[in-house]
């Protein structure tokens, strides 16, 4: 439970600081006195449609002018939305491993499948799994037609980190495998192509071989606080979103 609490602390600095960032690049790389000014001239719009709701033709004018001042203040907002989009990935791809994902539960199966390079004919036999002590293999290997995918059945039967092998006649592929309660930063999925490797930097590339990518079932899990049990994502929004509205005046930024 103290780990848990300790990644709540942690999801609370990084969203501040996610907050904070994008304030600074907001205030660099916006037009700030244009947003103000398509603020100012919005909110008159609102007063118009509130004031001459009996003037038909005032009212089509402002929602019109209303549509028109909300497509440039997004087209303002576009610059600095893009040039944060890229990190902002990259960021969910590292933060995901460690706190959306748990290590494999005591006793609960779970699955581990690999993606061939060059899937084998029907006749040649499977690689061979071996897991590290504190991991069974519960079931044979399970080729996917047409997929090039094998999967295995494990289950963990303690508290373990190790190394996963999956044996071929000429070549041995690793990929870190955790188990237990406490929360870990964890490998869900070691791949080959560097495209791949953007979403899943958790674990070095694998080698040119037989395998294009091995991935673990980890069960997924959520943050509670004050009562509430959400995804790691939304207080990742909420900590930003509070941090930006606190600090957007005293740093005189428009949004």
């Amino acid at each position: 439970m103290h780990g848990y609490r300790g990644s709540m602390i942690s999801l609370a600095g990084i969203g501040i600081a996610v907050g904070l960032v994008f304030l600074l690049i907001l205030r660099k790389l916006s037009n700030q006195e244009a947003i103000r000014k398509i603020r100012r001239q919005i909110q008159a719009c609102l007063y118009e449609l509130r004031l001459f709701v009996d003037e038909p033709g005032l009212i089509w004018r402002a929602q019109v002018r209303l549509v028109t001042l909300n497509i440039r203040y997004l087209a303002l907002m576009l610059r600095p939305a893009l040039i944060l989009a890229i990190p902002m990935l990259f960021l969910f791809a590292v933060m995901e491993p460690f706190y959306g994902k748990a290590p494999l539960a005591i006793s609960k199966d779970s699955i581990v499948t690999i993606k061939l390079a060059h899937p084998p004919g029907p006749l040649i036999a499977p690689p061979i799994l071996q897991p590290p002590d504190g991991i069974e293999v519960a079931t044979p290997a399970v080729r996917m037609q047409g997929t090039g995918q094998v999967c295995w059945r494990i289950r963990a039967v303690k508290a373990t980190s190790g190394l996963l092998r999956v044996v071929f006649p000429t070549e041995i592929v690793t990929k870190k495998i955790v188990s237990g309660t406490d929360p870990e930063f964890l490998s869900t999925k070691r791949v080959r192509s560097f495209w791949q490797l953007f979403w899943h930097p958790t674990e070095s590339p694998l080698p040119k071989g037989n395998v294009e990518w091995i991935e673990i079932d980890y069960p997924s899990r959520t943050m509670e606080w004050i009562g509430l049990d959400l995804p790691w994502f939304v207080w990742l929004l909420v900590f930003s979103s509070l941090t930006i509205v606190v600090l957007m005046r005293p740093l005189r930024i428009a949004f």
